[in-house]
């Protein structure tokens, strides 16, 4: 795990610009630091190394094939590393070192394009190729977005970098805002792929791969999860058996490392179907790290600690309250370099510092609600699905009415079921609604968000070829998992240098269990009830039968305590003033539900402040 960094400048690299790219991402790699430039072509790369596997200086990046034809900056793991080795030596390839990375730079050598095919683990990579009379850059960026990847392009110069302050030196790249990624922020709570922020700089998208050769650029997509409907099971006891296999290969190839492992446990099932797992794989004993919070309804900590003791796991606790708030705005906004309102950012922040005073790695059970269907959400969807069956005259005539009661809360709910399809999902998770944005945006910002699609990217992804509740599944995994859910964990936990790995999302279980009919996969049409019975002599009785509760912070609870700090925030400051902001926008959400939607406006103003 590392932060990785680099540009292709014609005219010339310079060296300070370089450095200042790697210094910017130190924090994703503390234990080395090394960089290259070739002058010829204009190239250079720099990398800041978290050391994870083979500790020795052999591991440190950039890094050649033999005869130095080939380079490659690398962040992430590759499980199937080993196997890859064999495979390769056999080719006649030689390496120098046991590193993970020098297996991909011979298996771009050896079967081109080709070869990330091949890899089994979470990367962003670029790859330098110096052979013939137009030398190649290829950027990287694995199949769910685990791990991060931006760019730049700008006539024959292209930069990349994990992270968007690594671009702040390059005067090339625009950095000025983009108003559009911001009115997609308030619908999401994110900025999605491929935009950002700020208008010359890109995410390369999951399962993407980026080729720039003779100042021409080109991107495709290498991979995509492709939903079965065949019924290839004879009974649901083949469908537990699989998982069971699956979740045990995919915890082992997660484990592989040369420093300790240890686990997040939340007290839900996800996390605890991974520690479980751990503990059967290893006689080490493994430490477990959770969070609770000081609104006594928000704590699962008591369901961690009972999961601790039945799997003998070493469990460290922290508690994180409202005097914590204030820190967590000036935190998130340095960590994302963009707007990210994910209030659990600031949990996991604190979990990863708690879990990096013992270990480099931990385990997550991140991707068990997108691949089970354990969003709460998903149980709403489902009862629209029985509305659905209604004539659209007869739901129209009975839900439209109530969109025109005040407030955003059940009246809103309940007319969000006589909507159709894509419209109807959208209700269940957006941020704010496309009526209640143009509230709090300014009048020039909302001109020009005149005639725009408010779901334009969750449409891009909105496949009618499936079942429905597969649909809204493969959207998640599309967008709100990398997101969301996987830039919150990449962010916090890299901002204490910590390495993060989910098993759930393992591309072989994903591929796997979205190849189950939807029956067989989501029994029930929600719940997990599937992951539950490949768990059920594993886990005690009372974390397999309790509801599904969201890792979030209290903000319904802390926000109201803080407004009078947070309207000072608001008030006549830089998103206003800038022209993002209706001066009175605090006062437009003032609903029971607006805690994270407050949220979201103080960290859209605290970004403005350090960019506009």
């Amino acid at each position: 795990m590392c932060g990785i960094a680099g540009f292709v400048d014609p005219s010339g690299p310079d060296g300070r610009q370089l450095r200042d790219m790697c210094d910017s991402l130190a924090h994703r790699g503390p234990d080395d630091a090394d960089a290259r430039i070739w002058s010829d072509h204009g190239v250079a790369f720099a990398h800041r190394r978290l050391s994870i596997i083979d500790l020795s200086p052999a591991g440190r990046n950039p890094m050649p094939n033999e005869d130095e034809s080939v380079w490659i900056v690398h962040n992430g793991e590759i499980y199937n590393h080993r196997e890859l080795r064999r495979e390769l030596e056999t080719l006649g390839h030689r390496f120098r070192s046991e590193s993970d990375t020098e297996v991909i730079v011979h298996a771009y050598e050896a079967w081109g394009d080709e070869h990330v095919a091949r890899l089994r683990g979470m990367f962003a990579y670029a790859v330098y190729d110096r052979r013939g009379d137009r030398p190649r850059m290829l950027l990287v960026r694995d199949r769910l977005g685990i791990k991060p990847l931006h760019y730049a392009l700008a006539g024959d110069r292209l930069a990349f970098a994990s992270e968007l302050k690594a671009f702040a030196g390059l005067p090339w790249v625009d950095r000025s805002p983009d108003r559009a990624a911001l009115a997609e922020y308030l619908t999401l709570q994110y900025i999605p792929a491929p935009m950002t922020a700020f208008t010359g700089i890109r995410k390369l998208e999951p399962g993407h791969l980026l080729s720039f050769q003779g100042g021409l650029a080109s991107i495709g997509r290498y991979w995509d999860v492709e939903p079965s409907e065949a019924d290839v099971f004879r009974s649901d006891e083949d469908a537990v058996g699989m998982v069971r296999e699956l979740l045990a290969d995919a915890v082992g190839a997660h484990m592989v490392a040369d420093v300790p492992v240890g686990v997040f446990l939340s007290g839900g099932l996800d996390s605890s179907a991974v520690a479980a797992e751990m503990t059967r794989l290893t006689v080490e004993p493994i430490h477990a790290y959770s969070i609770g919070f000081d609104v006594a309804e928000h704590t699962e900590t008591a369901y961690a600690s009972l999961v601790a003791e039945r799997l003998g796991l070493e469990h460290t606790v922290r508690t994180v309250g409202i005097d914590d708030v204030r820190f967590a705005l000036e935190r998130q906004s340095a960590i994302h370099d963009e707007p990210f309102a994910d209030g659990s950012t600031l949990p996991t922040l604190h979990l990863s510092e708690l879990a990096r005073s013992d270990v480099k790695v931990v385990l997550s059970g991140d991707g068990g609600d997108e691949l089970f269907a354990g969003y709460r959400w998903y149980e709403r969807w489902q009862q629209g699905n029985r509305v659905q069956r209604l004539p659209s005259v007869v739901r129209r005539a009975l839900f439209a009415p109530l969109a025109l009661l005040p407030g955003e809360g059940r009246g809103r709910r309940v007319s969000d079921l006589g909507r159709d399809g894509l419209e109807r999902y959208a209700g269940l998770i957006e941020l704010f609604s496309p009526s209640r944005k143009r509230r709090v945006l300014a009048p020039e910002l909302v001109a020009d968000l005149d005639g725009a699609d408010d779901y334009r990217h969750l449409r891009s992804f909105w496949r009618d070829d499936l079942d429905s509740l597969t649909r809204v599944q493969y959207l998640d995994l599309k967008t709100y998992l990398p997101g969301d859910i996987l830039t919150k964990v990449d962010r916090a936990s890299m901002a204490v240098s910590l390495e993060v790995r989910p098993p759930f999302l393992d591309h072989l279980m994903v591929e796997a269990v979205f190849a189950l009919p939807a029956e067989a996969r989501v029994p029930g049409g929600y719940g997990k009830s599937l992951l539950k019975r490949a768990m059920s002599d594993r886990l005690p009785r009372e974390i397999l039968d309790r509801p599904k509760k969201g890792f979030s912070a209290p903000w319904d609870a802390w926000l109201p305590k803080l407004r009078p700090w947070a309207s000072g925030e608001l008030r006549d400051g830089a998103a206003v003033q800038g022209g993002i902001l209706a001066p009175d926008a605090l006062s437009r959400i003032g609903d029971r539900l607006a805690g994270p939607r407050a949220w979201s406006l103080l960290v859209l103003e605290r970004w403005c402040r350090e960019h506009l």
